[in-house]
């Protein structure tokens, strides 16, 4: 009895009947919802997209009030200059690796098949579009709409 003891101490970690069944697995993975992610899940990542766009601009305002200077409003178009460029270049990587935008990545969608090079242009308008309008425009023409044509794929729930 003490040995039996001594075993069970000894391999408290390891799940040692686990995965030794021969049937199927208790749950199994359903097929994407075919409507696509909710709105509302659409509007969050446009504003996922200006929440990345407002990080950097309040970064370099920031970085301007450090160097001891007042920002004039010169300074705040040069901010949103250069939030708008790196959101694009990161955008950019993000749907070509990921396929997505760094806002439908904080949303936890993706598209479904790799977008094309040609189309990336297309897919970062359309998700500035986005930001513009506040997700607006992901509302219009159905789930995903603006970005589910840019980049010919449809939208869907987690990575691709």
């Amino acid at each position: 009895m003490n040995g039996d003891r001594d075993s069970s101490l000894g391999d408290w970690d390891t799940l040692v009947d686990r995965g030794r069944g021969s049937g199927p697995p208790s749950h199994t993975m359903t097929d994407p919802d075919p409507l696509g992610p909710p709105i509302l899940t659409l509007l969050a990542t446009a504003w996922g997209d200006l929440v990345g766009i407002l990080a950097v601009c309040t970064g370099a305002l920031i970085a301007i009030l450090a160097l001891g200077e007042r920002p004039a409003l010169a300074a705040f178009g040069w901010a949103a200059a250069l939030g708008v460029v790196w959101w694009a270049f990161a955008a950019a990587v993000l749907v070509v690796v990921r396929q997505a935008t760094p806002g439908m990545l904080l949303a936890g969608v993706s598209f479904a098949d790799p977008v094309q090079p040609r189309r990336v242009g297309w897919v970062l308008a359309a998700a500035l579009v986005g930001v513009v309008t506040i997700g607006l425009s992901g509302v219009i023409g159905g789930r995903g709409g603006a970005l589910r044509l840019a980049a010919a794929s449809a939208v869907v729930n987690g990575p691709a």
